[in-house]
């Protein structure tokens, strides 16, 4: 195939696939801007979430702002209190493993679905999975991320690395929806903690 075969095939297969993601992430960190605005309102009666998203930035602390995709009952049972630590499994070092921090905010997404609700991370554990044995983390955090049962677990015994967070401050919101089209479960929306501003005015 000649070079200038090889550049149309790129242009015509590749380009489009890139930009359609370049926007999609676009819309998706402008969206953002906006759902923090509106929680902001929603939630403006309640004083550490006041202090939380007050800009500019996103509190003194400029936390960094996650969407956070959940399957059902995981959602209901965080929303409910019942489900205290949420956990992440992967093949990869990808979002969340070493991207959290305590005191970031997760917005909770259902799958399919609007977004639903907020929380703040309280505290992390990362573990590489490699040297950590499996069995460990769910003796430990089974309970509290109501996965009790072997099946959740066989699931995940490929898995090299895992995330789990404890949730504090986790509130329901009026559900707002959301332009996340592409598979990720973890989007990190404002990348660095200085950035993602917010306009808005109480």
């Amino acid at each position: 195939m000649s070079v200038k075969r090889s550049v149309q095939q790129f242009v015509f297969t590749c380009l489009p696939s890139l930009a359609g993601r370049l926007f999609s992430c676009m819309e998706l960190a402008s969206w953002a801007t906006e759902a923090v605005c509106r929680i902001r309102q929603d939630l403006r009666g309640d004083a550490g979430w006041r202090k939380a998203l007050a800009p500019p930035g996103l509190g003194v602390d400029a936390r960094r702002v996650h969407l956070a995709v959940f399957v059902e009952p995981f959602l209901s049972y965080v929303l409910e209190g019942a489900k205290s630590v949420e956990s992440r499994f992967s093949m990869r070092q990808c979002a969340p493993f070493g991207r959290v921090a305590s005191g970031d905010i997760i917005l909770l997404k259902a799958a399919s679905g609007p977004v639903k609700g907020i929380c703040q991370v309280a505290k992390t554990w990362f573990f590489d999975l490699r040297s950590v044995p499996l069995a460990n983390v769910r003796e430990r955090f089974a309970e509290s991320i109501c996965a009790t049962g072997d099946e959740f677990w066989r699931a995940r015994e490929k898995a090299e690395y895992a995330t789990l967070l404890k949730l504090e401050c986790v509130r329901e919101l009026t559900p707002m929806s959301c332009p996340k089209r592409d598979r990720r479960g973890w989007v990190i929306l404002n990348g660095e903690r200085n950035q993602l501003p917010l306009p808005c005015t109480s």
